[in-house]
């Protein structure tokens, strides 16, 4: 390409740089993508997709490359909590939905994208750019400049850099960003899964552990991709070795056979990937002439699985009222409506899952109590729960009646003396459902306040 103005530049070249270049590329556009990294990752991130995000992959052309690269799709999710028969979440009874998810290595699918968006017409991509800022023309943002002082123009620029974004920094956005946990992942070999193609979320350890198939190693054996959720990281000692070895002493008694000896052995290859988990949420993601897509214009905690289906969502809705209309700041004012109508859902949703798995409340016991009692009164319940889990339904609305749903099982469960962790008396289950109340008030006062 010449260095004539481009119609875009996508900066970042990851998940949704080079999902958003390939969703926009028309054979007419002229749209550069700057990488800054020249080989792979440093570190690990996101692989597990909902179905929502599957179905922009599907849309955009890039779905079978990626089941290629030996993807593999997931049914669901089975959560486990000891005392309980595990809850199956399945995908199939979501109506009107796709009836699979899908995961893949992060760094394979990384490399099937990219290879996918240099192909096509009018996209180019340029590794080892570094984007240092935005240039500005009055108001407006006309494109980037790069650490080897490069200026690059182009009529939109596109910010993709994920979470840890330098540019959102320019632009106007009214960040919060709340440290919430630290995530160990842990790559596991040839291993058995209890329920087959499920992702699967094991709770009773100090934080959730997250496990699900990335590859098929033949028959019921997979490469296996745990996350090990640490409210607070290890007082004795912060280095990997300590890391590693509360996992083995405080998570992996509580994962069911095979898996737990296969991850045992994959601890005994290699250390445990670790990395903090911030909520970021931003008021604005768009100025003239420049739009955050993806985590760069925020992000919540992984429980969810939620990151890489909002970022594909991003994708959807930005090409999309990019094809619309001619002007491009009207359409990025619609854009950012959109975008916070559905990633606004995920971020309340992601709160409360969190703060219900840990259970280190009265309230919060009691309402993980009523959400598996309200998941063991039929499938309705678990389908309305993972509708609004994996995007399927993005209202607030529907977040709020679920909440008070499994509040109302919670409310009924308290009284009764059958939460766990309570003592039974009338002292314990006053304790319950004050702090069940006091919940549920906070959850109305977050959906005001995101509405």
């Amino acid at each position: 390409m010449s260095a004539a103005i481009r119609d875009a530049v996508i900066v970042g070249g990851g998940l949704t740089g080079a999902s958003l270049a390939c969703a926009l590329a028309n054979g007419t556009r002229r749209i550069l993508v700057l990488e800054a990294r020249e080989g792979r990752g440093p570190r690990f991130a996101g692989e597990l997709i909902h179905p929502t995000g599957v179905d922009v992959l599907d849309q955009v052309g890039l779905l079978p490359a990626l089941k290629q690269a030996g993807g593999v799709e997931l049914g669901g999710f089975a959560v486990a909590i000891a005392g309980r028969a595990t809850t199956h979440l399945s995908y199939a009874d979501i109506r009107n939905g796709r009836a699979h998810g899908f995961a893949i290595e992060h760094h394979d699918m990384v490399a099937v994208l990219r290879r996918e968006a240099a192909a096509r017409t009018g996209v180019e991509i340029q590794f080892g750019k570094k984007v240092l800022g935005l240039v500005r023309e009055g108001a407006r943002v006309t494109g980037v400049r790069t650490d080897d002082g490069q200026v690059i123009r182009a009529d939109l620029t596109l910010v993709a850099e994920g979470r840890h974004s330098l540019l959102r920094q320019q632009i106007r956005t009214d960040e919060t960003c709340r440290l919430l946990a630290y995530n160990a992942a842990l790559l596991v070999d040839d291993a058995v899964l209890p329920e087959g193609r499920f992702g699967h979320i094991v709770l009773g350890a100090p934080g959730p552990i997250l496990a699900y198939p990335i590859a098929s190693a033949g028959g019921e054996r997979h490469r296996v991709r745990m996350c090990f959720d640490f409210p607070a990281l290890p007082e004795a000692g912060r280095g990997l070795a300590r890391i590693a070895a509360a996992i083995r002493e405080l998570y992996l008694p509580l994962v069911p056979e095979p898996l737990r000896t296969a991850a045992s052995r994959a601890l005994d290859r290699h250390k445990p990937e670790v990395a903090a988990c911030h909520a970021i949420a931003t008021r604005r993601c768009v100025e003239p002439g420049v739009a955050l897509v993806g985590e760069a214009g925020g992000c919540s905690h992984p429980i969810t699985a939620a990151g890489m289906t909002v970022c594909l969502t991003d994708v959807r809705i930005l090409a999309e009222e990019l094809g619309t209309a001619p002007g491009l700041d009207s359409a990025l004012e619609r854009y950012q409506a959109r975008r916070y109508r559905f990633a606004r859902a995920r971020e309340v949703l992601a709160d409360a899952l969190y703060e219900t798995f840990l259970a280190s409340t009265d309230g919060t016991r009691a309402i993980r109590e009523g959400i598996f009692s309200y998941w063991e009164g039929g499938r309705r319940a678990r389908a309305a729960s993972l509708a609004l889990l994996s995007g399927a339904d993005s209202r607030l609305g529907s977040f709020l009646a679920e909440y008070w749903r499994v509040a109302g099982h919670g409310f009924g469960r308290s009284l009764r003396g059958a939460v766990p962790g309570g003592d039974g008396r009338p002292l314990g289950r006053w304790r319950s459902v004050r702090g069940l109340v006091e919940m549920s008030l906070d959850k109305l006062g977050r959906v005001a306040a995101a509405r």
